[in-house]
């Protein structure tokens, strides 16, 4: 179970209303941070709020919360729209959350964790800094609704026991495809792919990052390392792990013509083809630099994630919650991925 899962089962909503208590003696030092939050269209829905570290925030980053609360629909509909965060303990935050409007959302559940279609959210985190003993008012304005569904996908080719295996091959050509599927679980527009160029500057133009002379697509997937005791990964300069990702290629060839070089326009899909590119890259975030990505000299052998991420930051990934809980899992979002050396003996299985 994911940690937002364990810190939501200890936070019903019993709990969240009792929380407008006065806080024990005991625990003077702790802080709260109370205000309201303001979303810009039809208060329908619960409302969840969160407290990350400063750099683990929505959007910009995906961390585990601190600290969960919640206002619940009954009270927004009254007109009711105050939350509050008892015993906090001092430190820097960022103050994150959004209006769940079509009720879809599971925070008991990795993949559901999140916004999606028809819900509102707040441009960018509130920083906070919270002192010891304080009652710090911070009000969350949601000014800016989500329009796409989660790219919620499936693996077309399921592999062998579960498992899809990829080589660390440098020259061999890989692919499989992915689905998008809802599972019944995601209400409003069902599911799909919105392919678009990226243009990540707003000038109109697409953009072509790493210069190959292909137009970079949305969404975006990769394979994301999960590194088991004793493997290691390349450490930033504070010490912190990289995230270590083996990029993937959706094939452009299908819609190149429909897009014709505007990033204005999308093509729904519901099946995609990818291409594994043969290379591993360590992305970090380094002080006055922001983002940094160093090519490794390997691929790294092991576990991995697949991930897809859309134009809004909605996210899905595989395996995950879904495929692992006990009352009607979903078999396919139990697949897991695994690279292996090329000259392994069982490098073929599920290989395309």
């Amino acid at each position: 179970m994911s940690p937002i899962a364990l810190r939501v089962l200890c936070l019903t909503l019993g709990l969240v209303l009792a929380s407008c208590s006065e806080p024990s003696t005991e625990l003077r030092r702790s802080a709260r941070v109370e205000g309201s939050v303001a979303p810009s269209g039809p208060a329908r829905g619960n409302a969840y709020l969160f407290l990350f570290a400063p750099g683990e925030a929505p959007p910009e980053q995906r961390g585990e919360p601190r600290y969960v609360t919640a206002v619940p629909e009954v009270r927004l509909a009254a007109g009711d729209a105050r939350f509050r965060f008892s015993e906090v303990g001092p430190d820097v935050y960022r103050l994150w959350g959004f209006l769940d409007a079509n009720g879809d959302a599971d925070l008991t559940v990795d993949v559901l964790a999140q916004p999606g279609a028809g819900d509102w959210v707040p441009e960018s985190s509130v920083e906070l800094n919270v002192q010891p003993g304080q009652v710090l008012a911070a009000d969350l304005a949601l000014p800016r609704r989500v329009l796409r569904p989660l790219p919620a996908f499936q693996v077309v080719e399921q592999g062998e026991g579960s498992v899809l295996t990829l080589t660390d091959s440098a020259t061999a050509i890989t692919s499989f495809s992915v689905k998008s599927e809802g599972f019944g679980l995601l209400r409003g527009e069902a599911p799909r792919f919105f392919v678009r160029l990226a243009d990540s500057n707003g000038d109109g133009t697409p953009d072509d990052v790493n210069g190959d002379g292909v137009f970079d697509l949305w969404p975006q997937f990769f394979l994301r390392f999960v590194p088991r005791p004793g493997q290691t990964v390349p450490l930033d300069s504070q010490g912190r792990p990289a995230q270590v990702l083996v990029p993937l290629l959706p094939n452009p060839a299908p819609f190149l013509g429909g897009l014709q070089g505007d990033p204005s326009r999308e093509i729904a899909a519901d099946l995609l083809q990818l291409f594994v590119i043969p290379l591993a890259q360590a992305v970090t975030d380094e002080p006055g630099r922001g983002r940094v990505v160093t090519t490794l000299g390997a691929i790294p052998v092991g576990e991995y994630e697949l991930w897809c991420v859309n134009d809004e930051g909605g996210s899905w990934f595989v395996p995950n919650d879904l495929g692992r809980r006990t009352v009607e899992p979903v078999s396919s979002q139990a697949l897991r991925f695994r690279v292996v050396h090329a000259d392994a003996a069982d490098a073929g299985a599920g290989s395309r």
